[in-house]
């Protein structure tokens, strides 16, 4: 007896007889896991699921039946987050729709030990709080199995698999209607030339045939998201624009057919453009989304996978979520820090940008900590961890950014916010109108046409139009000119913002150090100073080393570069010289070696000294310049009514400095990633909208939670994937140029907007009177859909005059 299975809907295959009696009715399944599923569902009272579930496709996630869960491989993914609770984030397959959410939240929610369960139907992410004494991550993931989705582990594999599956998917819907749609053009020009001029009947139905055949695809396989989305707002009664969109889809399509066998007019083009134009904003909208989420996936790159275990006489590869605390691990020069330890053995300098964001190494010798992220420079060194991968500090800051980006809701347009309203309107209008008709007149053809005209001319066409085009147009005339939105919605957080927050280092200063002042010993001058320093400066890779090299160079001053350079973790530079030994360092590293640096232990600025022999030569000072368009940057920001504040990691004194010479009142300092996005959270709480910008890893969170997150290319990837907006120069001045940008917009998508809905206004009362035939009602739709682009194209040209050119050599950073 043939059949689909009750639970995937699969064929269930010959000779299987594993049924139940639901309702009174006979169901049958393909398997023993999907009756089981059945049984869990049905036995916690959860049997509505099948009735609201809306799956576009049979099946369920491959093998989801057969994963084997080890609580010893689900244990590292587990975070302690409070006394006797812990969490555990995943990725979970074959999530389908909402219902699908529904269910894992009912199901999961109700178990034992389970205090909150939360699953991200955009992301397919879940994350659950439980008592890991009263039940086991291996029963969590093994329940979800027997439900039928796939609960995986959250790493950057399951992250760019989840992706790339949701963008092929959007991808072929798209390529399908595109396609379709032109075809569809073909035959829609030949029906409204026969319509005007005349055309053979048998030749005008040949044709509507060909169009009904390639519209069908359109509507119900590249346009079920919406239909599907339709579906899912009525159940849960909140109206939104996948309904309007599958209102004017269905009407169109539904009387189309209709028309199509009475020898009437047909629209199939409409219903066919109005699905192919709002995928290709769900494409768009879907790529920015993954650029965001490629963010988190950096930074769990910045802490690898595997590490050099050792015990003291070998050493082997284990995965770093294995390591416990009191393991020792050895990391080359070179290297990154897989998980937070300390120095055990040796001494290195450590690139530690994704802590502080600046520039300069720090020396880390026996005992010091060393975090997760940190780049090894110099020498190879034995570390002893001090925490599990899930408790270091790039995985905390990967739960910041991503905690961030979840509970930013997405800004609604104007458009979504009326159509709760919009609606119920139009579908109650056509419905009194079809009854009027129909039954005060006693006209059915009256009735059906003059409903169908209501619902063509109430089409969304123009409603959907005012945000996409105007937003195209500006994104597209703003990208050209080195300013990258992301999306509308950000268009309309800035247009609203009030408060523009921003990092030191790398942002409003140029992020690398430079000589500022050089002060040679009293016997010695500034160009044999330079000289020698250049000689030993120029065979090293330090940031302060290469700026010294960088400063001779620009006054023409060269030295012979000295051979076998010793780098001195900490200190400084070793070379020898007919003179003596020549050492370039710190002020500390001249004394341990006997020779007087003078008055270094006053320290203003960042600052090197330079021996030969025991005799002092002289120091250099350095400084990291502020940009040179920051002032005025500062100065536009307040005269389009914006606040300014500074966050950084850096010190009081050159923060203050920076602060005073720009003109920014208030600045807080040596503040942590978490600080940062603690006091972005504490403005938005007193009411403000904020815009933070900045540059380093060490700035994600804060770019994440603030409501407009804004990066410079020329930045670290991390910092321009989880912007909002990113500046494709290095150049700051773009940013109050954004702000006028996104302005501008908004005032063109409201007129947009007037104009559709004044439309309306006008065209729903002369349909609903029988003054305009559906070809009409469509015609009219028509004409102010252009006219919504003729303002769009309008906008285009405002910005031309306004914006900056844009180098042919700038290249958008991806």
């Amino acid at each position: 007896m043939a059949g689909t299975c009750h639970h995937c809907g699969l064929t269930v295959p010959a000779g299987i007889e594993i049924g139940e009696t639901y309702a009174g009715k006979p169901i049958r399944f393909c398997c023993r896991g999907c009756h089981g599923a059945y049984l869990i569902i049905s036995g916690a009272g959860l049997d509505r699921f099948y009735r609201q579930r809306t799956w576009p496709e049979s099946g369920t996630p491959e093998g989801v039946y057969d994963v084997d869960f080890d609580d010893s491989t689900l244990l590292p993914y587990v975070v302690p987050v409070g006394e006797n609770l812990s969490e555990v984030t995943f990725l979970v397959d074959g999530i389908r729709c909402a219902t699908c959410v529904w269910l894992l939240e009912k199901v999961v929610g109700r178990m034992a030990g389970v205090e909150n369960i939360r699953v991200n139907y955009g992301s397919h992410r879940a994350r659950i709080i439980f008592d890991p004494g009263r039940i086991a991550p291996k029963k969590l993931f093994s329940t979800i199995s027997r439900l039928g989705y796939l609960p995986r582990p959250f790493n950057r594999n399951a992250i760019r698999d989840a992706a790339s599956r949701q963008q092929k998917s959007l991808l072929i819907r798209f390529g399908t209607a595109a396609f379709l749609s032109m075809q569809l053009m073909g035959y829609s020009l030949a029906l409204y030339a026969g319509y005007f001029h005349g055309i053979d009947p048998g030749i005008r139905q040949t044709i509507q045939y060909f169009a009904a055949a390639v519209t069908t695809p359109v509507v119900f396989y590249s346009g079920w998201p919406f239909l599907a989305g339709a579906l899912r707002s009525l159940l849960n009664r909140a109206p939104n624009m996948d309904l309007l969109i599958a209102l004017g889809v269905i009407s169109a399509y539904v009387y189309s057919l209709s028309a199509l066998f009475v020898g009437g007019e047909v629209y199939f083009d409409t219903a066919a453009m109005i699905v192919t134009l709002i995928l290709l904003g769900r494409l768009l909208e879907n790529s920015a989304r993954n650029r965001s989420m490629s963010g988190i996936d950096r930074l769990l790159q910045l802490a690898p996978d595997t590490a050099r275990r050792t015990d003291g006489e070998k050493t082997w590869t284990v995965q770093s979520v294995n390591l416990n605390p009191g393991d020792l691990i050895v990391v080359l020069p070179g290297e990154r820090v897989p998980v937070d330890a300390r120095v055990k053995r040796g001494e290195s300098e450590f690139d530690e940008s994704t802590i502080t964001g600046e520039a300069l190494p720090v020396y880390r010798g026996a005992d010091d900590p060393v975090t997760s992220g940190s780049l090894n420079l110099s020498n190879a060194v034995t570390l002893e961890v001090t925490c599990i991968k899930a408790e270091s500090f790039i995985s905390r800051l990967n739960r910041m950014v991503e905690d961030a980006l979840n509970r930013k809701a997405p800004v609604q347009s104007l458009a979504d916010r009326i159509a709760a309203l919009f609606v119920p309107v139009v579908i109650g209008t056509a419905s009194a109108i079809w009854l009027y008709w129909f039954l005060a007149q006693q006209n059915p053809e009256a009735a059906v046409l003059n409903a169908v005209a209501v619902l063509v001319v109430a089409c969304p066409c123009a409603l959907g139009l005012a945000t996409p085009t105007a937003i195209l147009v500006a994104t597209g005339e703003a990208a050209a000119a080195g300013i990258l939105f992301r999306g509308g919605d950000i268009l309309e957080a800035i247009s609203r913002a009030g408060l523009v927050a921003f990092d030191k280092t790398g942002t409003l200063t140029e992020g690398r150090p430079v000589v500022t002042d050089i002060i040679p010993a009293a016997d010695i001058g500034r160009e044999k100073l330079l000289q020698a320093a250049a000689a030993v400066a120029c065979g090293s890779n330090h940031p302060l080393a290469k700026a010294i090299a960088a400063c001779a160079e620009d006054q023409q001053i060269t030295g012979t570069p000295r051979e076998r350079i010793a780098t001195i973790s900490g200190r400084g530079l070793v070379a020898e010289s007919d003179a003596g030994t020549v050492r370039l360092g710190s002020g500390r590293f001249l004394v341990e070696n006997g020779v007087d640096p003078g008055d270094a232990s006053v320290r203003r600025n960042t600052e090197v000294h330079l021996a030969v022999g025991s005799t002092w030569y002289g120091r250099f000072l350095f400084s990291d310049p502020v940009r040179p368009e920051a002032g005025r940057t500062v100065a536009d920001l307040a005269a389009l009514g914006f606040e300014t504040v500074l966050l950084t990691g850096d010190r009081a004194a050159p923060t203050r400095e920076v602060a005073e010479r720009l003109g920014i009142g208030e600045y807080h300092t040596d503040m942590t990633p978490d600080d940062k996005a603690a006091w972005i959270s504490g403005a938005q709480r007193a009411g403000k909208i904020v815009i933070m910008v900045g540059d380093g890893i060490n700035d994600a969170p804060a770019l994440a939670q603030a409501d407009v997150g804004c990066a410079m290319a020329g930045g670290t990837d991390i910092a321009l994937e989880t912007s909002d907006l990113v500046l494709t120069r290095p150049d700051l001045g773009r940013l109050p140029t954004a702000a006028r940008i996104s302005r501008k917009t908004l005032s063109a998508i409201r007129q947009n907007l007037f104009w559709a809905f004044s439309y309306n206004l006008v065209a729903i009362p002369l349909a609903a009177c029988g003054l305009l035939a559906p070809i009409w009602a469509a015609a009219a739709m028509a004409a102010s859909s252009v006219l919504v682009i003729g303002n769009s194209l309008r906008l285009g040209r405002q910005l031309k005059k306004m914006l900056p050119s844009a180098p042919q050599d700038i290249r958008i950073h991806q």
